[in-house]
């Protein structure tokens, strides 16, 4: 198994500066003649964050690694450690997705070009943000068709990024579960064939879209079973 570098940012914006960095912050070597990569844009979607840069096909290259700060992205943080999470070993490609974000989430990247086991001094370093959740289901409602049954309905999503639907249930003020996924964005009902007499319920909606963003929940109905 391959051991992930960390490479404090701070350092990194040291070495930015100065144009040294220490062989053991990789499993690279230092080699300070190797072209930086500092011209590199990045577009944000909900969970990933796409980067394209200028080609290196006539620069003698054999590729570019990716460095990006771990941790829950909320912050920008340049005291936070940045992990090795790819190489492309193409001298042709010059696009890279990271995915599996945190929408809404912060994130550092920067990167080095490589050539055989040497790594150049690293490149331009980039904040991200990615995309909020997109907005809730609305005109979501709730009623009690038998003494076993609660029928939801909600109104389709406008949006058609979205999959499927999310039903999560709290039974007498307990903690929220997954009950069910409607899987289609034009599916607009639920039912709920657990409930017993005396409990009471609440539902909230959640929508799913195909990259696996997420809504903001819908808001919450109650309904006291009889």
């Amino acid at each position: 198994m391959k051991k992930l570098t960390l490479v404090p940012l701070t350092l990194i914006l040291v070495l930015l500066l100065n144009g040294c960095n220490p062989t053991a912050l990789t499993s690279y070597q230092l080699d300070s003649s190797l072209p930086k990569l500092n011209n590199v844009k990045a577009v944000a979607g909900s969970t990933s964050v796409a980067f394209e840069w200028q080609s290196l096909a006539n620069k003698g290259l054999d590729g570019v690694n990716i460095y990006r700060t771990e941790g829950d992205g909320t912050v920008y943080s340049r005291t936070k450690q940045l992990v090795k999470i790819g190489t492309v070993s193409s001298r042709f490609s010059s696009h890279y997705v990271d995915t599996g974000l945190h929408q809404n989430g912060q994130y550092t990247y920067t990167f080095t070009t490589i050539r055989g086991g040497y790594e150049s001094a690293h490149g331009k370093v980039i904040d991200v943000k990615t995309l909020p959740p997109f907005d809730s289901v609305t005109f979501f409602q709730a009623f009690q068709k038998s003494p076993s049954a609660i029928k939801l309905i909600w109104r389709p999503h406008s949006d058609k990024r979205v999959k499927m639907y999310k039903i999560e249930r709290s039974i007498n003020g307990q903690q929220w579960k997954w009950v069910d996924s409607v899987k289609h964005r034009m599916m607009s009902e639920f039912i709920d064939t657990y409930v017993a007499p005396g409990n009471s319920y609440a539902y909230r909606i959640i929508a799913v879209g195909f990259d696996d963003s997420i809504s903001k929940p819908s808001t919450v109905v109650t309904i006291l079973a009889r």
